[in-house]
């Protein structure tokens, strides 16, 4: 039998508060790579959204080990984790299990939609400060002051500033890029709002899918530069196209 379509699709992600016993069912939707997020203990961490069949969650996980039950369309059951800021905190003392057998969720195609979508930055500045903030967005400015970086990012609705500090100042991103966040803040600074990265941020350049979070020793645009100089240099011989 056809199960009834979603009535109403949540705008926003669920919230829980303080320490839940569960256990909660839910299916994983996608999952970021793992992280460094603690450089002094070289603690590592990842993001994770979930749903059950009518609402979405997001989730931190600083339990490196249960990342391979962290894949899409897995469905798991987690106990013993805190609801914190909008997000279920996964820790060492937490429990997940795969769910095996017939017992599989059929999540909505509506709210798979809107677990994954990315706010537009007019809806932004209507949520109170504090609240974090996951999307892709364009790019279109860049300012490196200090030890921070400021990008300009727009959308059809209007524009945002986006505050960077910390590993996330090695990449290497520029307008006409795009920029994949995960948890900033929305915070506001004299008389313009932005979303400052924290403690538990994450960054992607959306273009070519690499996380940002270590130096560029692997740059792509600077190896793309240095086989187009070894390529002028030794001209008059043969080379294989350049494929990057």
């Amino acid at each position: 039998m056809q199960k009834p379509r979603l009535k109403t699709v949540p705008e926003q992600p669920s919230q829980e508060d303080g320490p839940q016993k569960g256990p909660k069912q839910v299916m994983v939707l996608k999952a970021t790579q793992l992280f460094t997020f603690d450089m002094r203990e070289n603690r590592m961490m990842f993001h994770a959204t979930g749903a059950t069949e009518t609402e979405f969650f997001r989730v931190k996980v600083c339990d490196t080990v249960l990342k391979k039950k962290f894949i899409p369309n897995n469905v798991i059951v987690i106990s013993d984790y805190i609801g914190h800021n909008g997000f279920l905190e996964i820790c060492t003392a937490s429990s997940v299990s795969d769910v095996k057998g017939t017992n599989m969720m059929d999540i909505p195609v509506s709210l798979r939609q809107r677990a994954n979508a990315t706010p537009k930055i007019n809806t932004i500045c209507l949520q109170r400060v504090g609240t974090f903030v996951n999307g892709v967005f364009s790019v279109y400015a860049k300012t490196v002051k200090d030890e921070f970086i400021y990008y300009g990012i727009e959308d059809n609705t209007g524009k945002k500033e986006v505050v960077v500090h910390g590993q996330f100042t090695n990449m290497r991103c520029e307008p006409g890029d795009k920029l994949r966040l995960f948890c900033f803040e929305l915070s506001s600074c004299v008389d313009r709002w932005q979303l400052r990265s924290g403690r538990h941020s994450y960054l992607q350049d959306h273009k070519s899918n690499i996380p940002n979070t270590l130096p560029n020793t692997c740059n792509r645009h600077a190896l793309r530069t240095f086989l187009l100089t070894i390529s002028a240099l030794t001209s008059s011989t043969q080379l294989l196209p350049l494929t990057l």
